[in-house]
């Protein structure tokens, strides 16, 4: 049985810590605040990126350094027979198709890429599946076939203001400011990788219900995972696991959001997030 490494980007929301502990690699992605170029977890924290933002400075990331991927996938293969990554989602990065085309043209049978539609804690609970196979003998192509034809992430994200969405580009400062004028609450659609408007209400409670009536609707809850993910809020985010376990009658599991997705969305954010179960 071929000996596979397992592989991220910090876009996946995962500490050095979980990372060790999981027998997953992370490639760490860049943060610049102001100008000046950070490597997330490496040389800043997510407490200095919370502060940052709430400076009011500016916060962007970068896809990773393509030579840094090489590097790691090279590495790794000094000790792993084959190198299984899963990327940002190549709606919201140009990464996943790079490494797509670098892995078919110069790592065939070493390295293989899904085409992936995931982000955030999703994207490990999916690795973990992956795991799962390759323990029972499934190679790098059939999981990979699994993930692309089976996986899928839902989830609707409501932020707590519009402020770093605005600096971010992601909503114009005409909007922004009309919405805080009107007390406008965006819900925000994960689905098939990509971000759109869900929905606008008045009132964060009244997101929070919305969010979990969006996340909950047409499915059957036992096939699914469930989750809340928040940014720097653990007393709103067990508020809103609450309610989603009321609606799903599964367990929700709690996670938060860590530089990469937070620098994009602020602080205060809560995520209602469900993944499918990839049946093996």
């Amino acid at each position: 049985m071929n000996k596979i490494a397992l592989m991220v980007d910090s876009s996946a929301d995962i500490t050095k810590e979980e990372a060790q502990e999981l027998g997953i690699f992370v490639l760490r992605m860049p943060v610049i605040i102001d100008g000046k170029e950070y490597i997330e977890s490496e040389t800043i924290t997510d407490e200095e990126v919370v502060d940052a933002l709430q400076q009011h400075k500016s916060v962007k990331t970068a896809q990773p350094i393509i030579g840094d991927m090489i590097q790691m996938w090279d590495r790794l293969l000094e000790e792993y027979d084959e190198v299984f990554y899963l990327p940002l989602t190549s709606a919201l990065s140009g990464t996943n198709k790079t490494a797509l085309n670098l892995a078919k043209e110069e790592y065939a049978g070493k390295v293989t890429v899904v085409k992936s539609e995931f982000v955030c804690y999703p994207t490990i609970r999916v690795m973990e599946m992956a795991k799962g196979m390759f323990d029972k003998g499934y190679t790098t192509a059939q999981v990979k076939e699994k993930i692309e034809k089976e996986g899928e992430l839902m989830a609707v994200l409501i932020p707590e203001n519009l402020e770093t969405l605005k600096a971010g580009g992601r909503i114009s400062p005409a909007v922004a400011s009309l919405a805080g004028l009107l007390k406008i609450v965006p819900l925000l659609n994960i689905c098939h990788g990509s971000i759109d408007l869900q929905d606008k209400v008045r009132t964060l409670k009244k997101a929070y219900q919305r969010g979990v009536e969006v996340v909950t609707q047409g499915v059957d809850p036992e096939d699914y995972e469930w989750m809340v993910i928040d940014a720097f809020d653990k007393e709103k985010s067990e508020m809103c696991k609450e309610m989603l376990e009321k609606a799903v009658g599964q367990p929700v599991s709690q996670h938060a959001f860590k530089t990469v997705i937070l620098s994009h969305v602020g602080k205060g954010t809560i995520g209602f997030g469900r993944i499918k179960k990839i049946r093996y």
